[in-house]
């Protein structure tokens, strides 16, 4: 389990997401960092609890209770 620490940007609360998994799921390229530049959807489901997902470039994103995640869950 890996614990990241809240850092202060200009005033605003940041959380760093690890780069290696980014890659892995496809939100950015291993040698490209031009996509550091990924708009990212923060939806608050409660008290602490956070999902952050890649806006599509194609398109609206997916809602929460639409994804795959989810759906495995309910089934």
């Amino acid at each position: 389990m890996v614990f990241r620490k809240l850092r202060n940007h200009d005033g605003t609360p940041l959380v760093a997401l690890d780069r290696d998994d980014l890659v892995l799921d496809g939100v950015i390229v291993a040698d490209e960092d031009e996509r550091e530049e990924q708009s990212m959807h923060v939806q608050r489901l409660g008290k602490g609890v956070y999902v952050v997902r890649p806006v599509p470039e194609d398109g609206p994103i997916q809602p929460l209770h639409e994804t795959e995640l989810l759906q495995g869950l309910v089934k």
